[in-house]
């Protein structure tokens, strides 16, 4: 099958929105689906998937294009990659030979020697009375181990390299994938007398592995090397299996281990999910971002636990969740607590946490006024003003000074916005672009109009570049019923603005008539204005009678 008619094919068979869903909690937004941009650190949901054009488009960083774009872009996948994965999606048969590039080709190899490890560790777990009898003490049920494919790494050197390589992976595969290490003596396995739990995409595939110590030894858990399938800050244990519940509730649980997930799961808080055995990042929270807007952190009660909160809540913040912290009693953690007190106990303690002010009035060692500093500094990062607003009231009762006093703090702790492009132009100059993007839009949501506006302007007088080089495409390609053909060979830029115009036309679609005759004049009325510019620098007495004649045509014509 040609490139061009798998694109249609595909793009027949998987509907954007549904594709775009299961990475990005989507709404109804009039005729569009609307989320927060998983491509950027936005505040405000400014992502926009439109169901009618089949494309996506953020208004914040400008990522836009098609189902297959977006699946590129997210899984950090070339061209025909995607091509490939949307393929197999849609269950179109491929000569993966021809379709996919051999970096593709690598990264599916690495993805199966992983999914054969899993497989592996959780047979010898079966195996290992040892291993057995650990997980059962832990309280980890049957289901729990189905589910999360938790496994054994037996004791050893090289079980699990000499299984790989009996299934046909290359040494350097197994290197890659990071099953195995190289030492003094050749390849060895990387984890040996572990419980392993697979570590795994929001997909369901197997990217890497956690594995925890039975006894003493150290470190207590162990994590696989990042590869080129696995980005360690950009991922959490139990996010596969916690989406749909974090989509249905509107919430997310974070918790801070491997067993707290489990065990909060396996007790029916299946919205759980936590960090690899480090400090929450960026990159995850932003993952979470596109799913929901309300966090619930759930830390333990000693000093470690205060601070982990304590570093967690600018990020956050500065992502615009809703939050609210748990501090566990003394001693204990999620997995703990849940197996001595059991579900409802847990719940009421769910129940009962507190906002992030709360959390920060509540467990701070300074004074008032640095504690209230600390405060502000967290909610200065907010973008939603309607949030900030409600906890700064809070935060005022809470500390018992003056809210105009909180308020003025506030305010001068708040970075003060950058100037839009906008405001740093001048009016005319505003309006000119305005015009010019108004007609591309036209032509894009009308394309039987592209001939008739064409014939009415001339690119190279198209002051935006992106604009002008557009319409010269348009003009070249003589037909654009299809933009497929034509966004292929356009720039990023130029994709992003054809995308962005077809989910937000940015004029009333009924008058379309109006809407280009306007901006054709808009435009002709610069060139007039310049060409008075002009003659007026020359002091040619020839060239002003010229312009004089242009605009008595134009206000002939236009009136």
């Amino acid at each position: 099958m040609r490139t061009s008619g798998l694109l249609e094919e595909i793009k027949s068979r998987v509907d954007i929105v549904d594709f775009i869903s299961s990475y990005v909690h989507l709404k109804k937004a009039g005729q569009n689906w609307k989320g927060v941009c998983p491509f950027h650190s936005e505040k405000t949901p400014s992502f926009m998937v439109s169901p009618s054009k089949q494309i996506f488009h953020c208004f914040g960083c400008s990522a836009g294009g098609d189902v297959i774009t977006f699946a590129s872009k997210y899984e950090n996948i070339t061209f025909n990659e995607a091509l490939t994965l949307l393929a197999k999606k849609a269950g179109i048969p491929l000569d993966q030979g021809k379709q996919a590039s051999r970096a593709y080709e690598k990264q599916e190899r690495i993805r199966d020697a992983l999914r054969h490890a899993a497989e592996f560790y959780a047979r010898k777990l079966q195996d290992s009375d040892t291993a057995r009898d650990y997980v059962k003490r832990r309280g980890v049920s049957v289901s729990s181990l189905e589910q999360f494919g938790i496994g054994y790494a037996p004791q050893g050197w090289d079980h699990l390299l000499r299984h790989l390589r009996r299934a046909g992976f290359g040494d350097d595969i197994i290197r890659e994938a990071g099953l195995a290490v190289a030492g003094t003596k050749g390849l060895y396995d990387m984890f040996r007398n572990r419980i392993m739990f697979p570590i795994k995409g929001t997909g369901g595939s197997v990217l890497a592995f956690g594995g925890r110590a039975m006894d003493d030894a150290t470190p207590k858990y162990i994590n696989s090397p990042e590869t080129t399938v696995f980005k360690k800050s950009d991922t959490l244990f139990g996010l596969h299996e916690a989406k749909e519940t974090i989509r249905r509730e509107d919430c997310v649980v974070i918790v801070e281990g491997y067993m707290d997930v489990i065990i909060c799961h396996q007790h029916g808080f299946s919205h759980a999910v936590a960090p690899l055995g480090t400090a929450l990042t960026a990159g995850q929270i932003r993952k979470l971002r596109t799913m929901t807007g309300n966090a619930l952190l759930v830390f333990d009660g000693d000093d470690a636990g205060k601070a982990a909160a304590r570093r967690v809540l600018p990020l956050v913040s500065e992502r615009n969740f809703r939050t609210r912290v748990l501090m566990l009693p003394p001693d204990e953690d999620p997995d703990s607590f849940l197996r001595k007190q059991g579900k409802d106990a847990f719940a009421e303690l769910l129940k009962g946490a507190g906002s992030m002010v709360g959390f920060i009035l509540n467990t701070s060692r300074g004074g008032k006024a640095e504690t209230v500093r600390e405060a502000l500094g967290v909610l200065a990062v907010m973008e939603d003003t309607l949030l900030a607003d409600e906890l700064l009231g809070e935060l005022a009762a809470g500390s018992k000074i003056d809210e105009t006093t909180i308020r003025r703090e506030f305010l001068k702790m708040k970075k003060p916005a950058a100037a839009t492009s906008a405001a740093v132009q001048g009016r005319d100059l505003v309006m000119i672009q305005r015009a010019e993007r108004l007609l591309l839009s036209a032509i894009v949501a009308f394309p039987d109009r592209a001939d008739f506006v064409l014939s009415r302007i001339d690119a190279a007088d198209i002051r935006d570049k992106i604009v002008g080089a557009l319409l010269r495409r348009f003009a070249v390609a003589g037909t654009i019923s299809d933009m497929t053909p034509i966004l292929e060979e356009a720039s990023e830029e130029e994709r992003a603005l054809v995308t962005k115009l077809s989910v937000e036309p940015g004029f009333d679609t009924e008058n379309v008539e109006r809407i280009i005759d306007d901006c054709v004049r808009t435009i002709e009325r610069r060139k007039l204005e310049e060409r008075h510019q002009r003659a007026q620098q020359s002091g040619d007495t020839a060239d002003l009678n010229e312009y004089l004649d242009e605009k008595r045509r134009f206000v002939k014509e236009a009136g």
